[in-house]
């Protein structure tokens, strides 16, 4: 197996999504202070709202594609192009209905009709976008993805800042800076995918299609449930100054998302192949990838409050509180794809949506109880027992399909157990920063000596190389 091009692209994408998420937080001090803390809290739920109707608009065919590279192999790209054509014209199918019924649709988002449907383009320009990324990620073309998120993320910051100082409406000046240079990645995505798949669509991928990208819509949703349902509820029994406070403290826990989910991506490629070919090590690199997590949450466990002074000032200063409790549940997310990949690799969707909706119904229940008491903090905590609930479904569900053992029980509570420990601890010395970093520096010289081996050989292959 090729380990060389896993650390590779690893590195490619998480250094991606850093720098583009980087670019996000460079200019987020910038938002908190020229924008009023209600704009910044109506474009959170304009942004919570697209987030699920984009579930939605392309039926979700972006996918499929990493189940299609293990079934359809050198026909990759004929696939690909079959499975973009069913996400767009089933898009249009939506638009319509959309349009159709815009005065009662727009209501029940808050929104004007006009801004509604603008929602309804805009999430269908991410699915395309999302599809190119996607494209590039399975054949392992990570420097390729590198320049197309780089691309859209600089164009999108740079008109963004733009229209705000120079457009009095600063809500639509947010909505059009991110859209479009969206609108302009799409056209070059339907010209690069249609012209490499050859063909506008194929029948013999219809069925494999549907029945792997339907049930990840519904997946998918439970996700942006668990996500959004918060802030839509902070806003119900709130308001958008509170919803606003929640979204910038959920926004810098999510920055370990960014970084393991960018790891992922990388690993499900490399996973599937060694998992095909029955790779003999594969269990000690699963153990590595699972050790490389804890690494990571805890250290940005050590210093988040320092990024968060920074990129919030005193106005947002209160979300601190509840950030180290983001940061867990996106550990536990961590944890809970290693039992999914491996539905993804046979094929086999139709638990995953199961198991997210649940989740997100009992982070329905929770928020209902947790939030009138607590605030934001309430729905952190509801956030941290929801994606515990969903690590131990898909657990089960692939322990008993799959005879799932590359992860075993008392590694999710020992590492989990570890994480939140740690958080809490860190939690007790937001104030002392002496503290936090030494014990930081204590838990970088516990990993150096424990895998001074790996280090040492990954080193020693870098020298070889050159």
């Amino acid at each position: 197996m090729n380990t060389k091009k896993l650390l590779q692209s690893g590195f490619i994408y998480t250094l991606g999504n850093l720098l583009v998420q980087g670019l996000a937080f460079i200019t987020l001090p910038i938002y908190t202070r020229v924008i009023s803390t209600e704009v910044y809290g109506q474009y959170s739920l304009y942004v919570a709202w697209m987030g699920i109707i984009t579930l939605f608009i392309g039926l979700q065919t972006s996918g499929s594609l990493s189940s299609a590279r293990v079934k359809y192999g050198e026909e990759f790209k004929s696939y690909s192009g079959s499975a973009f054509s069913v996400g767009n014209i089933w898009f249009l199918i939506v638009l319509l209905i959309a349009f159709l019924f815009r005065s009662f649709l727009a209501p029940l988002v808050g929104f004007s009709e006009s801004i509604f449907l603008l929602m309804v383009c805009q999430s269908y320009a991410n699915y395309v976008v999302t599809f190119f990324g996607q494209y590039f990620i399975q054949q392992q073309r990570s420097l390729a993805n590198l320049i197309l998120s780089l691309a859209n993320a600089v164009s999108s910051v740079a008109l963004s800042l733009f229209l705000i100082f120079h457009w009095s409406d600063d809500f639509l000046s947010r909505v059009f800076g991110a859209f479009v240079p969206t609108i302009i990645t799409g056209i070059v995505a339907f010209a690069y995918i249609y012209y490499h798949s050859k063909s506008f669509y194929n029948p013999k991928y219809f069925r494999f299609i549907v029945t792997v990208s339907i049930p990840l819509i519904f997946h998918l949703l439970g996700h942006q449930l668990l996500n959004q349902l918060d802030r839509i509820m902070l806003a119900r029994l709130y308001s958008t100054k509170e919803v606003a406070m929640y979204s910038f403290g959920y926004s810098l826990g999510m920055i370990i998302q960014i970084v393991l989910n960018s790891i992922n991506m990388a690993w499900i490629p490399w996973f599937f192949d060694a998992r095909k070919e029955k790779l003999l090590q594969l269990s000690t690199y699963i153990s590595r990838y699972l050790y490389l997590g804890v690494f990571l949450t805890l250290g940005y466990l050590t210093v988040f409050p320092e990024l968060a002074q920074i990129m919030g000032g005193d106005k947002y200063s209160s979300s601190v509180q509840f950030i180290s409790l983001i940061i867990v549940s996106y550990f536990l997310v961590f944890l809970y794809t290693f039992p999914v990949n491996i539905q993804f690799f046979y094929a086999n969707t139709t638990w995953i949506p199961i198991g997210t909706l649940l989740a997100a119904g009992v982070n329905w229940l929770l928020n209902l109880v947790l939030i009138p008491h607590y605030a934001a903090y309430g729905a952190a905590m509801a956030t941290i027992i929801s994606y515990l609930a969903l690590l131990i479904f898909h657990h089960i569900v692939s322990k008993v399909k799959y005879h799932y053992s590359d992860v075993s029980v008392r590694q999710y509570i020992i590492l989990s157990g570890i994480v939140f420990s740690y958080a809490m601890l860190m939690n007790m010395f937001l104030g002392n920063i002496v503290i936090r970093w030494s014990l930081g520096i204590i838990i970088l010289i516990v990993y150096s000596v424990v895998f001074q081996k790996v280090i040492l050989d990954l080193l020693g292959k870098k020298r070889r190389r050159r």
